[in-house]
């Protein structure tokens, strides 16, 4: 009977822990996004890249070919910015407005942008 007790508590407690991860990786990914905003602002639209690459260059959104970025401007009342996706562990790079982008890493934990 103790055995069996003891299987059950067991279980209960990975459970309770599987449940409480998701909110580890939202963390996780703000601080991920948080270094990628921080490398992005060193770059500029001459910065060397790997084609396929992908980055906010100066407030737009980037993407490498031969070598270099081209950089797609944001609408307006919007800038580029690596975010924490929500769902699953991951970045997403987006344009949006600061105060969502900040409201984005607020609710995952996070300080800063």
């Amino acid at each position: 009977m103790f055995s069996t007790k003891f299987t059950a508590v067991v279980l209960l407690a990975l459970t309770a822990v599987s449940q409480a991860a998701p909110a580890d990786f939202k963390k996780q990914n703000a601080i991920d996004a948080q270094a990628l905003n921080a490398k992005f602002a060193s770059l500029t639209a001459s910065s060397s890249c790997t084609t396929g690459d992908q980055a906010c260059v100066q407030g737009g959104f980037a993407q490498c070919t031969d070598g270099k970025f081209a950089v797609t401007q944001c609408a307006g009342g919007t800038s580029c910015f690596a975010l924490p996706l929500v769902n699953k562990p991951g970045t997403s790079i987006a344009c949006d407005s600061a105060d969502d982008a900040a409201a984005r890493f607020t609710a995952a934990g996070a300080t800063g942008g």
